[in-house]
């Protein structure tokens, strides 16, 4: 019964704790909040801080790993090119679970590192899958086009998030989909841009325009 009471306070503490540093970190990043200030959002005194955690940063890289393993097993099932958008919006849903968490990690306030690691989570499929319909394209190629897609649909899961979600995950999900298949030309009609728009770059595989 004891380790039974142990195990619920511990959890009690665990969750008052990673409230306290969410609120915090909506205000300023974790390098500025202070153990006094979160153990008095917490409610809780220092020794209890420190039976769990060495510090602030701790706490927060274990609340980062936790989603991070999350974000993991929502794209274990991407395959074909086909997921993309069935696995987007999996995603997507899953951020509307954990709102409070994503945009604060997702936020101005959150850490960048831990932004980059986010972001290749998709990495090594999207290269492989990548290099197997275009044998030819450089690697360097790759991993450009993977950077701005990545950074890019970033950028539009923080402002989805800043903005209320108002739109609803399927409808975000599509229109990332479109975004990474299509890019600009999905949304925007380049035949009528005036002078006309050429390509430069020879793409991955195919031929160089002539101008």
């Amino acid at each position: 019964m004891a380790n039974i009471k142990d195990n619920r306070r511990s959890q009690y503490t665990r969750t008052a704790l990673r409230k306290a540093l969410l609120g915090l970190m909506l205000e300023k990043p974790v390098n500025r909040i202070t153990v006094k200030e979160l153990c008095s959002a917490a409610d809780i005194n220092r020794g209890t801080f420190y039976a769990h955690y060495a510090s602030p940063e701790q706490l927060l890289a274990q609340v980062e790993n936790e989603f991070y393993l999350d974000l993991l097993n929502e794209v274990a099932s991407f395959q074909q090119a086909d997921d993309v958008e069935r696995i987007f919006t999996k995603a997507l849903y899953a951020l509307l679970e954990r709102r409070e968490l994503a945009s604060v990690l997702f936020g101005p306030n959150g850490d960048r590192d831990f932004l980059a690691r986010v972001i290749r989570v998709a990495h090594d499929m999207c290269i492989v899958q990548w290099s197997a319909v275009s044998p030819d394209a450089p690697r360097a190629a790759l991993e450009h086009l993977y950077s701005f897609i990545a950074y890019g649909v970033v950028k539009i899961l923080q402002e989805w998030l800043a903005g209320g979600s108002v739109e609803t995950p399927e409808y975000m999900a599509a229109m990332l989909t479109d975004l990474c298949n299509y890019g600009v030309s999905g949304f925007v009609a380049l035949e009528k841009i005036d002078p006309p728009v050429r390509r430069r770059y020879p793409g991955l595989g195919g031929k160089e325009e002539s101008r």
